[in-house]
């Protein structure tokens, strides 16, 4: 990995910011059964950086100790962020691809803790729940996203 900078300090804090803002902005429809949690849009980050990795799973660990999760979903919950974001960037040449990641690791892991911890229902319930929100998430605001931004030259810029 590259020499850390400042600015990547404080890119990776911007994201971590961002991503519990979305999260308590969209706090009706980020937990429960079914989820759609919008900040998970900013998935498509780790396609430009790897190391914004850091930032989604910081956020992601914030926002769900911030709004009241039990201490297993902030330390898993987060794990399957990061778990996500590793397999996107592995598969970063493949957007279209990269993109189930974050479905299928949310859904397993956010799936059997709603099962286990929050006991709201069955895994046959809690995992196609999850998971079909964060593959729409992924797939109608990721992707398009992701498709627009990639042709941005100020963007791109911003992750140099």
């Amino acid at each position: 990995m590259k020499q850390w900078l400042l600015k990547d300090f404080l890119r990776q804090t911007m994201i971590a910011a961002v991503y519990a803002v979305l999260v308590y902005v969209f706090s009706i429809s980020s937990f429960g059964l079914i989820q759609f949690r919008i900040a998970e849009v900013l998935m498509i980050l780790v396609l430009f950086d790897k190391k914004n990795v850091i930032g989604l799973t910081v956020g992601c660990f914030i926002a769900n100790l911030l709004y009241g999760a039990i201490l297993i979903d902030v330390i898993f919950g987060s794990l399957a962020t990061t778990i996500a974001g590793i397999l996107m960037y592995l598969t970063k040449n493949k957007p279209g691809l990269s993109m189930i990641f974050p479905a299928v690791s949310n859904g397993l892991i956010v799936g059997i803790i709603l099962t286990y911890g929050y006991v709201l229902g069955p895994l046959w319930i809690t995992i196609p729940s999850v998971f079909l929100g964060e593959f729409v998430v992924m797939y109608a605001l990721g992707l398009p996203l992701y498709l627009v931004l990639r042709k941005h030259k100020g963007f791109l810029e911003f992750f140099q």
